[in-house]
């Protein structure tokens, strides 16, 4: 990982260079953001190889195709830290040769001025998702001639082993449409699939804007140019049944998805609700089935705001556990306000004991009771590296202090007592000192195409560096781009594959904001480590996270790294630096940390 880290700094000194005489020119860019997908796709459906001339002119014959070896076609069960291994291949005229890795269609780049590829004949351990099947291929190329290469090897898959403590039922992210069954007696605002237009209600939010995430999701309605009640829920219900699943042999389910919910604050006092419940099949309950309220949300927005996209985990713990369960979601409105819902991202999973039902350590627990979530010192911790709503009971660990560490990874930790989560902050030192510069920006730079800059041509930047820290207890551990896909976007200015919108760079004038930067995009990984600086980094572009211990940085000089300042008057302002903040239209912050409170850092600057 240190030579990753040298790699991006020799990047930066290359541009240094440049914006040490004042003037910089940036290049146009490869191609549109995203065109790595692209190169995927087309790679995948060309297993033919492509050839060049040699210097003598003589056609150069591509290498032969690569044979994968493990994980093996079909494998389960594998662990989630794994390498991706093949057979190596020799060119027919002795080139060297590396290989393209390609998982779920997705190529793993490893960045900026990064060589292309790898060496072979494994890649990894690459950390993957618990219980999730994974295509993957590799095609092998020549490193002085990237163009000659073999095609797409045969293409295998693999399911990883599950968390030990659930089993999953049923899971839908709504990508490609939804078999849902609707029914109701409303007149308007049914039940539909899709990405939903922003609505609006005396300025707040009665529709998102987007899905939570991915393709689409199920909304009530879809309303045209921001009109609030032109296709709400009205006259009665609309109700969404999931397809059947099967919890037989669980001890207890957890059902997790994303809602949203608008209500307007009602004159009248008629029915106005969204309701989450479990269809339970029982031949001696009326209508052949036991109805689970999950939850229940009548209160109006003004009284409790419930219009952004909130992950939740619902227990059922005391009904049967049967095949044929199915979940309901039912948006009901018989008076004269708004009522609009939006569900993305379900899954059921059967817990294999009863743990998460029972009052005590890892026992579920609601972060909104506070300090009485949970009975003692237990603290109520979100679980994971990104918010789901999963929360446990948990007892308090030490963090690491930044002044001051303990002598190696193996000691106990040093810093203030909190959950088990990585702690992700913002390191003052590294945002000063800032240097200004004028860049141009041709109309196809991808900076312009990312919106690092406001228009075309000629413009002023202040470039600054920032290294975020994770001073937690744990890991921050995402793995490979492909395990959580809505999470990322490949950036073609950078050449990998970043984690949206992980920082936020503002110039303000009091309170003002006068000039931003856009938000941010990282690729997390492990610069170097702040704690032990002889440790070696485990996480890099094509496996993200940043190790307890570790810093990420972004260094002035590295592409999108300022802000475009061209249009500001000089004068003294503030550079307002923002980290891993709720996503528009989101309730919380995606990343799990133990503490938010160290996530933004403001220094004074002076704009000559």
């Amino acid at each position: 990982m240190k030579r990753r880290g040298m790699n991006r700094r020799r990047a930066s000194r290359r541009l240094a260079a440049l914006l040490a005489t004042g003037l910089a020119v940036l290049p146009a860019c490869r191609g549109t953001p995203g065109q790595q997908d692209d190169h995927a796709t087309e790679s995948a459906q060309d297993d033919e190889g492509d050839s060049a001339d040699t210097s003598d002119g003589q056609p150069n014959t591509p290498p032969p195709v690569p044979n994968l070896l493990s994980p093996t076609d079909g494998a389960e069960d594998v662990a989630v830290e794994s390498e991706l291994c093949w057979q190596p291949v020799e060119d027919a005229e002795g080139a060297e040769l590396h290989y393209r890795v390609y998982v779920d269609g997705t190529e793993l780049t490893r960045g900026l001025d990064e060589p292309v590829g790898y060496p072979g004949p494994c890649v990894g351990p690459l950390l993957f998702a618990h219980e999730r099947s994974y295509t993957w291929a590799v095609e092998a190329f020549e490193v002085d001639a990237p163009t000659v290469r073999s095609g797409l090897s045969e293409s295998w898959s693999f399911t990883t082993v599950g968390d030990g403590l659930s089993d999953a039922a049923f899971v839908d992210h709504f990508e490609d449409g939804f078999d849902w069954l609707v029914e109701g007696d409303a007149f308007a605002g049914a039940w539909v699939w899709g990405q939903p237009a922003p609505a609006f209600d005396q300025d707040l939010a009665s529709q998102p804007p987007a899905c939570a995430g991915g393709g689409g999701c199920v909304f009530t309605g879809q309303n045209s140019g921001t009109v609030a009640d032109n296709e709400d829920v009205s006259g009665g219900a609309t109700i969404l049944t999931s397809p059947a699943f099967d919890l037989d042999g669980a001890a207890a389910a957890s059902v997790r998805l994303e809602r949203f919910f608008y209500k307007s604050d009602l004159l009248d006092e008629a029915p106005a609700e969204l309701e989450v419940a479990l269809l339970v099949p029982d031949p001696a309950a009326p209508g052949g089935q036991q109805v689970l309220e999950l939850e229940l949300l009548e209160a109006g927005t003004g009284e409790q705001a419930a219009n952004l996209w909130t992950p939740r985990e619902y227990l059922a713990c005391d009904s049967p556990m049967v095949a044929g369960t199915r979940l309901r979601i039912t948006a009901r409105d018989q008076g004269s306000g708004i009522l609009e819902a939006a569900i993305d991202t379900v899954s059921v999973h059967g817990l294999r004991d009863t743990t998460a039902c029972e009052v005590g350590e890892a026992g579920a627990c609601d972060p909104s009771q506070g300090e009485g979530a949970c009975p003692g010192e237990l603290l109520c911790c979100s679980q994971g590296a990104v918010n789901r709503g999963i929360y446990r009971c948990e007892q308090p660990v030490p963090g690491l202090d930044f002044s001051g560490p303990p002598a190696s990874p193996d000691a106990p930790g040093n810093g203030p007592l909190g959950c088990d989560a990585a702690d992700l902050m913002v390191q003052e030192t590294w945002l000063e000192p800032q240097t200004f510069t004028e860049i141009f920006m041709s109309d196809d730079a991808c900076e312009l195409l990312e919106g690092c800059v406001v228009q075309a041509g000629w413009r002023r930047v202040m470039l600054f560096t920032v290294g975020t820290p994770n001073i937690g207890s744990r890991d921050l551990a995402l793995g490979v781009p492909a395990n959580e896909p809505d999470l990322f976007h490949y950036s073609d200015c950078h050449d990998h594959f970043h984690f949206e919108e992980y920082a936020r760079y503002q110039l303000l004038d009091g309170e003002e904001v006068v000039a931003t930067g856009h938000k941010q995009a990282f690729c997390l990984f492990d610069s170097s480590s702040w704690a032990w600086p002889t440790q070696v980094g485990q996480f890099d572009c094509s496996n993200q996270g940043i190790s307890r211990g570790f810093i990420d940085f972004y260094e002035a000089g590295l592409p999108c790294q300022w802000i475009d300042v061209t249009d500001v008057p000089p004068g003294d302002y503030t550079l307002r630096v923002s980290l891993n903040q709720p996503r528009p239209g989101h309730a919380l912050p995606i990343l799990n940390e133990r503490d938010y409170a160290n996530n933004v850092v403001s220094v004074p600057v002076s704009v000559p």
